[in-house]
């Protein structure tokens, strides 16, 4: 409803029409993605960006693949399992953990021998078949947050080529094997309850890790 204001100026009545102000639209909403609803994640970003994502984690199609859709399961039967929405907005940053095995999408894995990023023999990498990011080993990070999925190629939006961080030792046609990044030369990745964790390498049972 319009009101009005009055003022006077000698013997002159002027009115002036004062029109209702519009209420902005507070809390801003998240961004959506292409189905008109938005996708929370857990890290910087809060909420999915699909293309972002998209960019950022692209399939090689060229590449390799000594093994695709297959999972990596520990020593005790265990998979390894990523969460997609447990990451960024551009689903880096999502720790690797592990789960009694169910047939779930985030326990897929293809294991990469040859493409756009890697580039040395004796290698693979383990890449997540649902959100095409590669296991990463950085030990910058703080203890029990170091194992993660991340962008191939080492660049969170997907500019990089080549990171040893992600690069792990392997023989053509192994099914048990120690994962050990060739960044870090001694240590390998140890089954530490529900996550993975690091340690020198020992050959203990922990660090035994079984693919398919």
């Amino acid at each position: 409803m319009h009101s009005s204001i009055f003022l006077t100026f000698g013997a002159l009545v002027a009115p002036i029409l004062c029109l209702p102000t519009a209420t902005p639209p507070f809390p801003l909403q998240p961004r959506q993605n292409g189905t008109g609803s938005s996708t929370a994640v857990q890290r910087a970003g809060g909420v999915l960006n699909p293309e972002a994502a998209a960019e950022a984690n692209q399939r090689d199609n060229s590449a390799t693949r000594a093994f695709s859709s297959t999972t990596i399961k520990s020593n005790d039967g265990r998979c390894l399992f990523i969460d997609p929405q447990a990451g960024d907005f551009r689903q880096n940053l999502i720790p690797v953990q592990l789960q009694d095995c169910d047939g779930s999408e985030g326990e897929k894995w293809d294991i990469i021998t040859k493409g756009e990023h890697i580039d040395q023999e004796g290698a693979m990498l383990a890449v997540s078949t649902v959100t095409q990011g590669c296991l990463n080993f950085d030990p910058r990070r703080k203890a029990n947050d170091q194992v993660i999925l991340f962008s191939c190629g080492g660049r969170a939006d997907g500019g990089g080529k080549v990171t040893d961080s992600q690069e792990f030792a392997f023989e053509d046609g192994e099914t048990s094997l120690q994962l050990s990044p060739l960044s870090d030369a001694g240590t390998c990745l140890v089954a530490d309850g529900a996550k993975l964790g690091s340690a020198g390498c020992s050959g203990g049972a922990a660090q035994s890790f079984t693919i398919g």
